[in-house]
């Protein structure tokens, strides 16, 4: 499994059995290169969207993915969407100019959520 991440609380983190890809990316950015490993065969293990914090209000975004035998169409569906609906609240609102303190109150919900999913496979 992989975990794919613009979080910097996962820098320095340690899972068994899970790759962490840490990226210095923008939170659509993090979407697309999920998207593009969905298409190279993973699928997804996290939903992209997970958590009540909407995506135009935080910067962070760490997905869960796997390899899989063959190209998984509800994955490629569920990150397409998540995109999509991405690009629809990024449009109607953009996200404000946080403090460190909210920016990092953001990371512990992200790394909590992710953390606690990982601990359930």
């Amino acid at each position: 499994m992989k975990l794919v991440t613009n979080n910097p609380k996962f820098r320095d983190a340690k899972f068994r059995n899970i790759e962490i890809e840490f990226l210095d990316n923008s939170y659509l950015e993090i979407l697309i290169k999920v998207r593009d490993y969905i298409y190279e065969g993973w699928e997804l293990m996290t939903h992209p969207l997970y958590g009540s914090v909407k995506p135009n209000e935080t910067i962070y975004r760490s997905i869960v993915i796997r390899e899989s035998r063959s190209l998984n169409i509800f994955s490629t569906n569920l990150i397409s969407e998540a995109i999509e609906t991405y690009r629809k609240f990024k449009k109607n609102k953009l996200i404000p100019n946080w403090s460190n303190s909210v920016k990092d109150d953001f990371s512990v919900i992200d790394f909590d959520l992710i953390k606690n999913a990982i601990t359930r496979m």
